[in-house]
C-alpha cells in the first residue's frame, strides 16, 4: 500500500513539473514593438474597379450600367493618372483639373442612370470637397 501511495505522489508531482514548465515567457524584447503584419492576399484594386464596385452597391447599378460605367472611368484614367502624378502646379490649378474631371465623368454617367439613381448620384457628387 505504501507502494502505491509514493507511486501516485511520484506521478503527481511528475505531471505537475510539465504545467510549470508550459508558463508563458512574459521577458521584454523587441519583437513586442514590432508592427502587426498586414496579410498581403487582398489585391489592390485598381481605383476603376473600386469605382464601379462602389458606384454598384450605393446605387443598385445593373451589369449594363456598371460596364458602362466603368468604360468611361478607362476613358479618363489617363487624365486621373496624369492629375495625381503631375508636378510643377499649384493647389487651385490641381483642384480645377479635378473639377472638370469629375464633371466630364458626371455628364457621362447621369443619362445612364434611372431617375432615383440620377438623384442619389447627383447628392453623392454634391457632397465631394475638392
Amino acid at each position: 500500500m505504501k507502494f502505491k501511495a509514493s507511486y501516485i505522489v511520484l506521478l503527481f508531482i511528475f505531471f505537475m513539473s510539465f504545467s510549470a514548465s508550459a508558463q508563458v515567457d512574459r521577458s521584454i524584447g523587441r519583437e513586442q514593438y514590432k508592427p502587426a503584419k498586414v496579410k498581403k492576399d487582398k489585391k489592390k484594386m485598381d481605383f476603376v474597379e473600386r469605382s464601379v464596385d462602389y458606384l454598384t452597391q450605393t446605387l443598385k447599378l445593373d451589369a449594363f450600367q456598371a460596364a458602362a460605367i466603368r468604360d468611361i472611368l478607362e476613358q479618363e484614367r489617363d487624365h486621373i493618372t496624369e492629375l495625381n502624378t503631375i508636378t510643377g502646379i499649384t493647389a487651385d490649378q490641381r483642384r480645377d483639373m479635378a473639377v472638370d474631371i469629375s464633371n466630364r465623368i458626371y455628364k457621362q454617367v447621369l443619362p445612364l442612370l434611372s431617375k432615383d439613381q440620377a438623384e442619389i448620384y447627383t447628392k453623392m457628387e454634391e457632397s465631394k470637397k475638392f
